[in-house]
């Protein structure tokens, strides 16, 4: 929009208007010593002699400017002294704008304040001589957004002993930050974590860690004007490292081709790379080895800052690799915002994005994510590559994955993400009652399932639509949605436009009901302690919130109810139950190789 202004402008610029004089704002000045035209010869009006050049201003910051550019910007032919009257406009108005931008005022010939809007100031200055004539010349000012502070000279993080003291200047020494617009900046620090043994005074940290533990420290920078920025680094005082994992020999299978998977984990016969909804990207199918890498790296609390925490700690294989506590807490000991979301069939995700928020579009991105983020692990990418480069039995894992020994972030990601492809569940009651061995093959429920859990079966694919949001074969979700759990969303779940049906908040992505019942509690807040609380929950609890998703509304656009019999709530709870495939909640080739 500002260069359609300046454009104008410059058209404007070329021409030079004659007309009535100004008024309210004059000033006379004289341009060249007052004399009266020669005999016999007209008056002749003034003269543009310099362009102003359009200006730059900065939004709330002081401006001031001589438009008469100290009575050079016309001249008058004739030596006449010059009166001016200066007006301001919008692009809208340049010329008699009753409102005229705020924040800016004319004294003499001078523009001066601190424009209050951001779009660009039309400048009107009019010259008139003593007979009456004058000229007109207009240019623009260009009112810039404020430039926040930026991080030039970022603090690094620090490892410790316990009982090791650290004294650091926040700002290091005013070179930690720059402001753009040059504006003044103040500071203040703030901690997180173990920092009861850590003080501030001003902008300097001191003191020490008495125990293993984690220091989030922020810096924030604020100019006057809103602007902000934020240095985030982190003091550690880490445990020591971890042993030696047992391995078997041989290894484990992870291999899909080597293992007895129904059809519906498997590729279509006429596309015969990936099956459906798998998100494996083809430049990292799971592999024996890679899994087996994957497999320790999951497990091994070297992966955080600490030395106190793996993925595995914030998801346990006995409970479908869902979280062990409603709010789980990492390196940082904070509390998570969110409940951990089960792993189970993690890779058929026909959504691709992770997390309940869906902030992640592979599983490699989840991986650092988490490895990152002081919450959960903690750990500079230098700093875990650093840490798993001196551990010996390392390099011959990654020497068998991926063919050399070298150890880089990204071949951790995708370790990681290769075991985590390998989660899948294929050995319940329910596989065995809806999931054929081969593509064409019919399977028969009531051959397998009770008949309370045949009741289930109907209820969730017919009576509750439930198959809307969980694909039955492969438990995974189908859709992201806000379900209702609160009239006025608590949590604004995904922050993905793109993602928030109508503009709602409170979305998320539904979760995989592979091992449920193992996997309490429920929601991404875990609220709901038991499977009948959830089901107690879409019977006849679905808010009716203006964020609701359609999917849970009837035709009368009311929440949806199923008032199901009591008989119905158990036999629904028993369906859900025969989601639970004991053998992968068991199998050592997911288990902790630390223990």
């Amino acid at each position: 929009m500002l260069a359609r202004y300046v454009g104008l402008a410059s058209l404007l610029l070329l021409a030079a208007c004659g007309g009535g004089g100004g008024s309210g704002n004059s000033n006379t000045q004289a341009s060249n010593p007052p004399s009266n035209p020669p005999t016999g010869t007209s008056n002749r009006a003034p003269v543009v002699a310099l362009e102003n050049p359009t200006q730059i201003a900065i939004h709330r910051h002081a401006f001031s400017y001589d438009a008469s550019q100290g009575g050079r910007t016309f001249s008058d032919p004739d030596g006449d002294a010059l009166t001016y009257d200066i007006k301001l406009g919008h692009v809208y108005n340049p010329y008699n704008d009753p409102n005229p931008p705020r924040g800016l005022s004319i004294q003499g010939t001078r523009i001066f304040g601190a424009p209050e809007e951001l779009e660009g100031v039309y400048v009107t200055i009019t010259a008139t001589d003593r007979h009456g004539l004058s000229t007109s010349h207009q240019f623009v000012i260009r009112v810039l957004p404020n430039s926040a502070p930026t991080v030039t000279n970022a603090n690094e993080d620090r490892l410790i002993a316990v009982g090791g003291q650290v004294d650091l200047e926040g700002t290091r020494g005013g070179s930690a930050f720059r402001d753009p617009d040059g504006d003044p900046l103040t500071y203040e620090i703030q901690l997180r974590g173990a920092s009861s043994a850590l003080s501030i005074a001003g902008t300097r940290v001191f003191g020490g860690l008495d125990a293993v533990g984690l220091v989030e420290v922020t810096v924030i920078a604020r100019d006057a004007y809103d602007g902000e920025a934020r240095d985030v680094f982190l003091i550690a005082a880490p445990a020591p490292e971890p042993g030696v994992p047992t391995m078997p020999d041989p290894g484990y299978v992870y291999r899909d081709e080597a293992l007895p998977l129904p059809s519906m984990f498997k590729p279509y016969p006429q596309s015969p790379t990936l099956a459906l909804h798998d998100t494996s990207p083809p430049d990292n199918i799971t592999s024996d080895a890679g899994a087996t890498l994957g497999r320790v790296l999951f497990y091994d609390k070297r992966l955080s800052i600490t030395n106190t925490h793996a993925c595995g700690s914030c998801h346990s294989q006995a409970r479908g690799f869902a979280g062990t506590q409603r709010f789980d807490t990492g390196a940082l000991g904070i509390p998570l915002r969110r409940s951990s979301m089960a792993l189970t069939n993690v890779r058929f995700n026909n959504s691709r994005n992770w997390f309940s928020d869906m902030r992640a579009h592979t599983l490699q991105e989840v991986v650092l994510t988490a490895l990152q983020n002081p919450e959960e692990l903690g750990s500079p990418l230098q700093v875990v590559e650093a840490k798993l480069r001196t551990t010996s039995f390392y390099p011959p894992l990654f020497t068998a994955a991926f063919g050399s020994a070298d150890i880089t972030s990204e071949r951790i990601a995708r370790a990681l993400a290769q075991f985590l492809q390998s989660l899948i569940s294929y050995q319940a009651t329910i596989d065995a009652a809806v999931n054929p061995m081969e593509y064409g093959d019919t399977p028969d429920p009531s051959a397998v399932m009770t008949a309370q859990e045949l009741r289930g079966l109907e209820i969730f694919q017919n009576v509750g639509n439930c198959t809307l949001c969980h694909e039955i074969n492969r438990q995974i979700n189908n859709w992201w949605a806000n379900n209702g759990i609160d009239e006025v969303p608590l949590d604004p779940g995904t922050m993905d436009l793109a993602l928030r049906r109508d503009g709602s908040i409170g979305v998320f992505r539904a979760a995989s009901l592979k091992n449920v019942a193992v996997s309490a509690p429920y929601m991404h807040d875990g609220r709901f302690a038991t499977l009948r609380e959830v089901i107690e929950h879409y019977d006849h609890g679905v808010k009716d919130s203006r964020n609701l998703d359609g999917i849970l509304r009837d035709v009368t656009f009311a929440p949806r109810r199923m008032n199901l019999s009591e008989q119905d709530k158990d036999a629904l709870e028993a369906l859900l139950r025969s989601f639970t495939d004991n053998h992968f909640l068991t199998d050592p080739k997911f288990s902790n190789p630390f223990l």
